[in-house]
């Protein structure tokens, strides 16, 4: 498995940047978690839109999920022009309604609702949804294929569930928006970067990537909240393919 980070910001992004948004791939297999504005653009470096297996979206803010509206439009006119015959799979909560009715269109997305705990498989890839604690339904991922772990925070606070899903993972992904400097401002519902270290910790993570960077914050403040807290740490970089 491979990881490409299409964006890495929240809740929105800074200048050339892009919000959430993640390619996971192998050889044959394209799974798209997160799609965030700015997202569309920098997948079709990648990948086709018709070669997209399934969608995974770990809640429905528009810092995670803006960039369905333009990938509906991108479907409509494939499926118009014969190059695509078939809707995308996507996985999502079914809530905020209004965003869900958004892109929850029969013949261009086939939607399942997803639910905490729940495991389903794209080709060869084992995947199964943690419920996470954030202002709107929101749920992290636990990626599994040929003995190798991937794991996704989602956006969250700190939980028993976000430890679970990242126990013992090759790499996992989670997100650390608020830097001490940040926290000392205000109270925002997302992980410290040492409270991304301390879950590393707990669960056994063979390697911490931070993401949802604050559109103003320095990387300097988070490479300095990160310093002697997790052996095997990296801030995630937009466009950077990074193997699992």
């Amino acid at each position: 498995m491979e990881l490409i980070v299409l964006g890495n910001y929240g809740p929105f992004p800074a200048a050339d940047g892009a919000c959430s948004g993640f390619l996971l791939r192998d050889e044959n297999t394209n799974i798209l978690i997160d799609c965030g504005n700015g997202v569309m653009s920098r997948l079709q470096k990648y990948c086709k839109i018709e070669d997209l297996d399934a969608i995974m979206l770990s809640h429905l803010h528009k810092d995670h999920c803006s960039d369905m509206g333009v990938l509906k439009y991108a479907v409509q006119i494939k499926k118009n022009q014969k190059i695509m015959d078939k809707p995308i799979e996507v996985f999502c909560p079914a809530t905020p309604e209004v965003e869900f009715n958004d892109f929850n269109i029969e013949g261009i997305f086939n939607t399942h609702i997803i639910t905490d705990r729940m495991q389903i498989n794209v080709k060869h890839f084992v995947i199964t949804f943690y419920k996470t604690i954030h202002p709107v339904e929101c749920y992290g991922m636990r990626i599994e294929k040929g003995g190798k772990v991937f794991a996704y925070s989602g956006d969250t606070v700190c939980s028993s569930n976000v430890i679970k899903l990242a126990e013992s993972a090759d790499l996992f992904l989670c997100e650390a928006n608020a830097t001490e400097n940040l926290k000392s401002k205000s109270n925002v519902p997302h992980l410290s970067v040492k409270e991304a270290c301390d879950i590393a910790r707990k669960a056994g993570a063979k390697k911490l990537l931070l993401t949802h960077f604050y559109f103003e914050e320095s990387r300097e403040n988070y490479a300095k909240d990160a310093e002697g807290e997790f052996e095997n740490i990296e801030l995630s970089e937009e466009l950077k393919v990074y193997k699992i």
